[in-house]
């Protein structure tokens, strides 16, 4: 954490005012400009977002979800959270996400939303996704949770016509704020539902009269949850804010270092990316032959190298949604790793860590 952190966290520790409020706010406004998206609702973790989400898309009790395996349980559990079932799809294991016609064929009479993972930072076939699910007319809800400043089109995502747009900045993202989450929503009445969703159902314009206390003419139509980010997250957020646009450049310079170093090297595949779309290289990830021998070497040499996720069909929790043979999957899960990308990497490391892959395992 810079030293400003624990400034700014500090006048918020003594402000009298630890709960969500006018620091929530402008955090709120921070993410709002950096992706172009003014409607943004912060939340307390990536899965408190993707919850809101679901609820506010119309998910029930034994509705469907179609969702890829290759993600965070932080993506799926509020699906089974919610007493609804993960229907998986297939995935391409060039890029590690679905395309939009393999979702599709995912659909039935009971699916109630699709849920694509963009991977890792990169952008999966979103433009695909919403055509898709306006054919449908099922809610899109993205998961970006990885994909900070990600963009495709000249836009970032956010901005391209899904119902819900998740990003996360829990302790292991481009920016923290200790735990915490946002969501961008592409409709304005659905902005004020989750709104109010995130906090017990609470019209917060209504609940307390002028004078502080509480208005027993202020109605609660919709229970809702607690899931408000509150400000002390929210000033740990706001004081590495003017961190964002460096951090997300640092992360992209180590990742195009990646592509060109790590070209053509036997047994190593390298990801495929968009040629029109801007990864956010949240981790550098590839594929290995005898990916543990790579992973066991880079240890060897102090090196962090690790497979970021695991299938999320091989839990026994999800054995009612088993989708029978997911080739995609099995290749990709069998081979992927990611190497260190993040802001923190120096050029003579990842310099280092590159020519120990290119000598061979």
């Amino acid at each position: 954490m810079p030293d400003e952190v624990m400034l700014e966290l500090a006048k918020t520790l003594q402000s009298g005012h630890i709960a969500a409020g006018g620091e929530t706010a402008k955090f709120e406004a921070a993410v709002a400009a950096f992706t172009g998206n003014a409607q943004v609702v912060a939340v307390r973790d990536i899965s408190a977002a993707i919850t809101l989400a679901l609820y506010a898309a119309g998910v029930k009790p034994g509705d469907e979800v179609v969702v890829s395996p290759m993600g965070c349980l932080a993506t799926i559990m509020p699906i089974a959270n919610l007493f609804a079932k993960p229907v998986w799809c297939d995935i391409d294991p060039a890029t590690g996400m679905p395309t939009a016609s393999m979702l599709g064929e995912r659909i039935t009479p009971r699916t109630r939303a699709l849920l694509p993972y963009h991977l890792y930072g990169d952008v999966g076939d979103i433009e695909g996704c919403v055509a898709l699910a306006r054919r449908h007319g099922l809610p899109l809800i993205e998961d970006a949770s990885e994909a900070l400043g990600a963009e495709a089109g000249g836009m970032r995502l956010g901005r391209h016509g899904a119902d819900f747009t998740a990003y996360s900045f829990g302790p292991i993202r481009h920016i923290t704020s200790g735990e915490g989450a946002a969501l961008c929503v592409a409709d304005q009445a659905a902005t004020a539902r989750v709104m109010r969703l995130r906090r017990y159902g609470i019209d917060t314009r209504s609940f307390r009269l002028a004078n502080g206390d509480l208005n027993p003419a202020s109605d609660i139509p919709e229970a809702g949850f607690h899931y408000g980010l509150d400000n002390i997250a929210a000033s740990i957020g706001l004081a590495q804010w003017h961190w964002a646009e460096r951090n997300v450049r640092a992360h992209r310079d180590n990742g195009q270092f990646y592509d060109g170093a790590l070209q053509a090297v036997p047994g190593l595949r390298l990801l495929a990316r968009r040629g029109d779309a801007i990864s956010a290289y949240w981790a550098y990830a590839l594929r290995a032959e005898r990916r543990d021998d790579l992973i066991r070497k880079l240890h060897e040499n102090g090196i962090g190298a690790q497979r970021l996720h695991l299938r999320l069909d091989r839990y026994s929790c999800f054995k009612a949604s088993a989708a029978g043979k997911l080739p995609g999957v099995d290749l990709f899960d069998a081979e992927n790793l990611a190497i260190p990308c993040g802001w923190w990497v120096t050029r003579t490391e990842r310099e280092r860590i590159a020519g120990l892959i290119r000598s061979g395992w």
